[in-house]
């Protein structure tokens, strides 16, 4: 079976080159190669919010929290609990581009 987690994160560059965004490399980290695609659904009337919790410590779900949700996504939301900010952000937008643009995750 498949790491979801890896699999989420590869599939970043390839939606960013289909929604015609500037190129993303796959060994991409942090926040700012994925925020043309942040304000992407923001500009869709998305809400998204990311929080790093430093009161979570081992045992707990992952310090990263994301959420997405909003008219784009009607009653519906995305949302992750995840151990690296690259996990959390990846979850999120893949999550989101299933549901509202369609996307097809490779295989």
């Amino acid at each position: 079976m498949p790491d979801r987690k890896n699999t989420n994160r590869r599939e970043i560059p390839r939606i960013a080159s289909l929604l015609g965004l500037a190129t993303i490399d796959s060994d991409w980290s942090g926040v700012d190669p994925v925020l043309p695609l942040l304000e992407h659904m923001r500009q869709e009337g998305a809400v998204v919010v990311f929080k790093l919790d430093g009161g979570r410590g081992p045992g707990d779900n992952g310090p990263y929290t994301g959420i997405a949700s909003g008219p784009p996504l009607g009653d519906d939301f995305v949302r992750i609990d995840a151990d690296t900010l690259e996990d959390a952000l990846a979850s999120i937008i893949v999550g989101y581009a299933t549901r509202v643009w369609g996307h097809p995750p490779s295989e």
